[in-house]
């Protein structure tokens, strides 16, 4: 072949692909076939109690948390859990996850019930959230409102210079909420190693209404493990999240969801101290009096 062939064959060669990107942010990938069990239609709600602990006045509190993770009709256009249908009704089936903390200080208790309603055929997207704290000195009320244009944290605070208000919240791009992390870790599908980009909301638990923040974070499932613990002994995937750009940082978040094919949150680890360790998980129908 003469040096010119060559030289043209080069050149009209086809370009080599360029090397293949990570996931974009937004992209993490679910098994739907979780939330969208059969199990959730039975009329029951999974009631799941965990061993738990928070930083509180500068000590580690000990407490229960309890979960309660119920399929619901979401009524859309009244912001309510959908008994019935009523004319001009806009309606879209969610899990709803409760939970439900106490934890007792030398002065008081502070009380924490916060929902989720999340999209049954896909929890990455958030419906609605609604967190209320208690305790001596007032209440603070905070909901996540999707449905009236940009979605917005409205907040009802006892604190001076907080009142009634509301803050933006973007929630664009596959953004979440931590609160919502308990579900979408159940219904996660990774490949593992691989990093996912994601745009996380620090949680929205506590007594003040401040604006919220978001920050770029990295998950990865890390592997397998068994872990025991006062429900059983359960063979688990190991999700974490760390900043993004950090691989080798402390993971700010880990999550254990056992392998089985309830995905139950076994455990799970904050670097700011908290933690959830699984005690008992049942179904049952906890609204009937008995």
């Amino acid at each position: 072949m003469s040096a010119l062939a060559l030289l043209l064959m080069l050149a009209t060669a086809p370009a080599a692909p360029p090397p293949a990107a990570g996931p974009a942010p937004g992209e993490i990938p679910v098994d739907l076939s979780w939330s969208r069990s059969a199990t959730w239609d039975d009329g029951l709600a999974e009631v799941a109690r965990y061993d738990a602990h928070r930083t509180v006045y500068g000590k580690d509190r000990r407490f229960e948390t309890i979960l309660i993770t119920v399929k619901e009709d979401f009524d859309r256009t009244r912001s309510v859990k959908a008994d019935r249908t009523l004319p001009g009704s806009d309606l879209v089936t969610v899990l709803k996850l409760n939970a439900i903390s106490r934890i007792q200080t030398e002065n008081y208790p502070y009380d924490y019930l916060t929902s989720v309603f999340v999209r049954r055929d896909d929890p990455r997207t958030l419906v609605k959230l609604a967190d209320s704290s208690q305790e001596w000195c007032g209440t603070t009320y905070k909901e996540v409102v999707t449905w009236e244009g940009a979605p917005q944290l409205r907040f009802h605070s006892y604190f001076d210079g907080e009142g009634d208000g509301a803050f933006p919240i973007d929630l664009s791009g596959g953004a979440l909420l931590e609160e919502q992390l308990a579900l979408v870790m159940r219904a996660a599908d990774l490949v593992p190693g691989t990093g996912y980009p994601l745009r996380l909301f620090e949680s929205l638990v506590a007594n003040k209404a401040a604006p919220p923040v978001a920050r770029s974070m990295t998950l990865t499932l890390a592997g397998t493990e068994r872990l025991t613990t006062p429900a059983g002994g359960f063979q688990t995937r190991r999700y974490e999240i760390r900043p993004a750009g950090e691989p080798a940082a402390e993971p700010a978040m880990t999550f254990w969801i056992d392998q089985g094919p309830g995905r139950a949150l076994v455990k799970q680890v904050t670097g700011d101290g908290r933690s959830l360790e699984l005690t008992s998980v049942q179904r049952r129908d906890y609204w009937t009096r008995r």
